[in-house]
């Protein structure tokens, strides 16, 4: 035991932490590693880790002990258990295909496991909603601004415009407008008027948040007085913050799943330091094998454009964030705007091929998709294998109907053709054919192993 903690449960939280801060460094902090690769990695872990020891302090005080802000408060879908030793196999999973490069769902691999029927279906409905969301959303603006900011980021450097007032307007309108949209949500359908007059009566935190911007707009003109670049590293910055910090609100449930719902002073803070650490081997590492998918992307590497992919993908975090506290899949919202910014691109800009970026955003979807049936795998599969070394009995239809049964055999067949597609094109990276042979392996493996479980049980339905 540890600090109150069961060894098995240690030991899925420290997997869990690693690979998620592993896997999702390509979502969160992926354009920011990428357009900042002349800056030594450890400013950028401190600047990383601050934010995380904020963020997680503000939910462990706000919350009662309960740094992931309510995502598994919810019991009847995501029960407390006592934690066994095939609970902590799916984060090593989880670590394995992230060292693979393959973009896999945090929320379904660790998750799922610890989930009901009900609970993996919310989580299921709102990905696949926060990815068709966010495909519009990465589609519609960048059809825009391609042809006019994007290309003008193309001809211009950084230092040959500085936009002075930018940050200070587009944070003042947002700030606003979020406040107006969440009151309107909580209003109970009192008129709009009403609310926007409302909004400056009491908002304390509004007005200070406001105060922080314009203090961040002064900032970066005083830095651009001495290179006009800084004002737009500082706007980068910025956005990254906030990124990273809305991140860490919707997937700290996936990592703290394992441990008691209200930690102690020296539990939390431990396990924050556990994760601090892990986070630095994670910039040491310049983001991991997952970052090569952002690498093939169009202008990923002016901070001016990942600035905009930043901000954007917060924004849709946080709405989701208000909009319920059903864990989801960040990776399916951050693939979701990455094709749709892709398709964008190809649309209006013509060195960018249509096809090549349907297929390259279809590679992307076809791996996480790999990722989602191994989940539902594992969740099925470990119980079934624990209880047959303890001699007991377990029923797959206490967890899944015929037709969902039916699903997971189809979703596994389907799996080779996928696997196929998903790593049939070569990548630059010397290794990517022996981590192909290697992932394709894995995947096979899965096919196999869960093709039993569901075929053994399919015979004893029909039996």
């Amino acid at each position: 035991m540890f600090f109150g903690v069961e060894l098995w449960a240690a030991l899925g939280f420290a997997l869990a932490a690693y690979a998620v801060v592993g896997n999702d460094a390509l979502q969160t902090l992926g354009t920011f590693i990428n357009s900042n690769r002349g800056v030594h990695w450890t400013i950028l872990f401190l600047f990383a880790a601050a934010i995380l020891v904020l963020t997680f302090t503000f939910g462990w005080v706000m919350n009662d002990g309960d740094p992931s802000y309510g995502r598994l408060a919810n019991e009847a879908k995501y029960p407390v258990i006592d934690i066994q030793w095939y609970h902590a196999l799916p984060p090593a999973v989880l670590l394995l295909i992230t060292r693979l490069g393959i973009p896999v769902s945090t929320s379904f691999m660790v998750l799922t496991i610890f989930a009901t029927l009900g609970g993996l279906t919310s989580m299921i409905e709102k990905s696949l909603i926060g990815y068709g969301l966010a495909f519009f959303v990465g589609a519609g603006i960048y059809v825009l601004i391609t042809p006019t900011i994007e290309r003008w980021f193309e001809r211009s450097s950084l230092d040959s415009f500085v936009p002075r007032g930018l940050i200070a307007i587009v944070g003042t309108l947002y700030l606003t407008i979020s406040q107006f949209l969440l009151a309107l949500q909580a209003s109970d359908g009192a008129p709009a008027a009403e609310i926007l007059i409302g909004l400056f009566t009491d908002n304390t935190v509004l007005v200070s948040l406001i105060g922080l911007v314009l203090v961040i707009e002064v900032l970066a003109n005083i830095l651009a007085g001495r290179n006009k670049a800084l004002y737009w590293v500082t706007m980068q910055w910025v956005s990254t913050g906030y990124l990273w910090s809305v991140w860490l609100i919707q997937d700290f449930a996936n990592i703290f799943v394992f441990l008691p719902r209200e930690l102690t002073a020296v539990q939390g803070f431990t396990a924050m330091m556990v994760i601090i650490v892990l986070l630095a081997v994670t910039f040491a590492n310049a983001g991991g094998p997952v970052q090569r998918i952002l690498r093939t992307k169009s202008n990923v590497t002016d901070i001016r454009s990942a600035s905009i992919i930043d901000f954007i993908y917060a924004t849709l975090l946080f709405f989701f964030k208000e909009l319920s506290d059903i864990p989801m899949s960040t990776t399916w919202v951050f693939l979701g705007l990455i094709a749709g910014r892709e398709y964008g691109f190809a649309l209006v800009h013509s060195a960018t091929n249509f096809v090549e970026a349907l297929v390259d955003t279809g590679e992307d979807v076809a791996k996480a998709f790999i990722g989602i049936v191994i989940s539902v795998d594992l969740a099925l599969g470990l119980p079934w294998i624990a209880a047959s070394f303890a001699g007991q009995q377990y029923a797959f239809d206490q967890l899944l109907s015929p037709a969902g049964l039916y699903s997971v055999i189809a979703a596994n067949g389907l799996l080779i053709p996928i696997i196929w597609f998903a790593f049939s094109k070569p990548e630059e990276h010397p290794e990517y054919r022996g981590k192909r042979i290697a992932a394709s392996v894995v995947m096979l493996i899965a096919v196999g192993v869960s093709g039993f479980l569901t075929v053994t049980q399919l015979a004893a339905m029909l039996g």
